[in-house]
């Protein structure tokens, strides 16, 4: 076993046994997955072991099933298990979205931890709750998985006088109403239940809230990749070291060899980064068409420094020099606090379709007092597509055999989130139109058919939890109303109107959209095909509209963008331009 020299810098945690003081002592374990980093989870485990706790509990993503067949999942698990079998106490698990992602890898995360997928239990005076939103993710529990929330609520008042009640699970479906105060009913119960802590992963990276006295606190790697290691950002390898005697509890963030004050990354620090990566850098954007060669633009920078401290130090941008020109690639920059500062940049774009990866640059910002991050500014690039006018339109039949489709050249070049080109299996998007209708046509890649995910067979039902093709449809070009469209192999369509009110996103998921879609199969494809007519907008542009889409694959856990920033800002979105 490896020895570790772990600095407390707060916490008054009596280090003597439970036993005899009435006091109990668990860890809680952050991710392992998705992509463990060798040896950081074993380490992690070894340092558990020094401070023999109680009991430890992990909040989900320990093996990848994405994949994986069941017998290198029940592989994966004894490692796991090996690896855990160092610690001499009792361990329990929480389902994450990359251990359990169907009925089967449910069962076997259920066998092979010997945990339910919800569950509770008690220790010393604490009650404690494990609840399983492995395949629902971000949506609202009471909403999306019924009978599991009515056993929380009757377990919660079974257990209403116990000293304290802790509950766990993977990704923090709470944090959209916390943030912008919109009513939860999850949030509710753990006021009137007298939560003491939520525990939970999903952000990748650590993060401490207080909300009306409880405290919620996501718990980021303990092993898995992460996209940088920026503590400023909440993102290192920790796990957290919890200890409750009596009335009082205290946690403790466990750094790789460190010990920081819980609120070491704050709910308004995360708030404050996610701010300032919106605000502080700001860039207008370059314009490039399908296939055009060697496109030129000047783009205009800006960096507003709304921090109390100075900012000295470069702009660096990097970026794949056959794919990209930039002058200049490094930006001298020295700002006092509340000053601002704006440059000229010269973008040259050798290849219209060879987008990715898109250039990035970085500046260090001191967000808080003695706190600094990397803001991260990608290049926003409108991608403009031009939709052919068809001689003879194409049967909506589900087949993308007709010869109106062979004659299209489809938009093929997608990229990941972070901007790097997609490693997902291929996709092709073909558009055209003719006097009354636009159509598209779909093919998305899949080696094995049996990994496609289409379970919603109903009209607006949770098709984005499915594998599906999202677009976004700015159909009058004014930047501010447009549609939404979500569809899933089985042609199944969630869709709504949206618009943009000083800065609210508006939807009405009501609104059913004119979509004739039709859906199919290949030996190693899903294909969707779709007629707009393009009289049911009253108010439309007749030569162009706002466009984006995206593919979910979620065999691969992934998704695939046309153009960045993917989201409900139609003045990002790109432009189809009908011919």
């Amino acid at each position: 076993m490896k020895l570790y020299v772990v600095w407390v810098i707060i916490l008054s945690i009596d280090m003597a046994s439970s036993a005899g003081g009435g006091e109990m002592r668990f860890v809680v374990m952050g991710a392992r997955t998705s992509d463990p980093v060798e040896g950081i989870f074993d380490a992690v485990v070894d340092e558990i072991s020094l401070l023999r706790p109680d009991f430890v509990i992990n909040v989900g993503n320990l093996i990848e099933v994405q994949g994986a067949d069941s017998s290198n999942i029940h592989v994966q698990w004894s490692d796991v298990k090996n690896t855990m079998a160092i610690l001499n106490c009792a361990k329990y698990f929480v389902p994450g979205s990359n251990d359990v992602n169907d009925d089967l890898t449910r069962t076997i995360f259920e066998n092979e931890t010997g945990c339910k997928r919800y569950y509770s239990f008690d220790k010393g005076n604490c009650h404690i709750v494990v609840l399983d939103n492995s395949m629902t993710a971000w949506a609202p529990m009471p909403e999306v998985d019924t009978l599991q929330y009515a056993w929380l609520v009757s377990d919660l008042e079974r257990n209403k006088h116990a000293g304290h009640i802790f509950i766990f699970f993977n990704t923090p479906f709470y944090l959209t109403a916390l943030s912008s105060g919109q009513p939860s009913t999850f949030v509710d119960l753990c006021l009137e239940y007298r939560i003491r802590a939520v525990f939970n992963g999903g952000l990748g990276s650590y993060m401490y809230l207080n909300e009306d006295g409880i405290d919620y606190i996501a718990v980021g790697s303990s092993g898995a990749t992460m996209r940088d290691q920026d503590t400023g950002k909440g993102n290192f390898y920790h796990y957290l070291f919890v200890s409750v005697k009596g009335n009082e509890y205290n946690v403790a963030v466990i750094k790789h060899g460190s010990v920081f004050y819980r609120n070491v990354f704050t709910g308004s620090d995360y708030y404050s980064v996610q701010q300032a990566q919106q605000e502080v850098v700001s860039m207008t954007g370059a314009m490039v068409r399908e296939g055009e060669k060697n496109v030129s633009s000047s783009c205009r920078m800006t960096v507003s420094n709304a921090s109390t401290d100075s900012i000295s130090g470069p702009i660096a941008w990097q970026f794949d020099s056959t794919r990209y020109s930039i002058v200049p690639a490094i930006i001298p920059l020295a700002l006092a606090a509340e000053e601002s500062s704006t440059c000229d940049v010269k973008v040259q774009i050798f290849d219209g379709s060879h987008l990715f990866p898109l250039p990035k640059c970085g500046l260090e910002y001191p967000y808080a007092f003695d706190k600094v991050c990397t803001l991260n500014t990608m290049l926003s690039v409108k991608r403009v597509k031009a939709v052919e006018l068809m001689d003879e339109p194409p049967e909506i039949d589900g087949r993308l055999a007709d010869s109106a489709w062979q004659r299209l050249i489809p938009i093929k070049y997608l990229g990941d989130d972070l901007g790097m080109p997609s490693s997902m299996e291929d996709t092709e998007l073909y558009l055209g139109h003719d006097q009354t209708n636009v159509y598209i046509g779909v093919r998305s890649r899949e080696r094995d058919p049996s990994n496609i995910r289409a379970t919603v067979v109903e009209r607006d039902g949770a098709t984005y939890t499915d594998d599906n093709i999202w677009f976004f449809f700015d159909v009058n070009h004014d930047e501010r109303t447009y549609y939404q469209l979500i569809v899933n192999p089985n042609g199944v369509a969630f869709d709504r109107a949206c618009s943009i009110d000083e800065g609210r996103i508006n939807t009405d998921v009501a609104w059913n959209g004119p979509w004739e879609i039709e859906h199919g199969r290949e030996p190693d494809s899903w294909v969707l095909e779709i007629k707009i007519p393009k009289v049911a907008f009253a108010e439309r542009n007749d030569e162009r509209w706002g466009f984006n889409f995206r593919r979910l694959q979620t065999s691969s856990a992934s998704a695939a963008y046309w153009t960045l920033p993917f989201g409900h800002s139609p003045a990002n979105f790109g432009i189809i331009e009908f011919e």
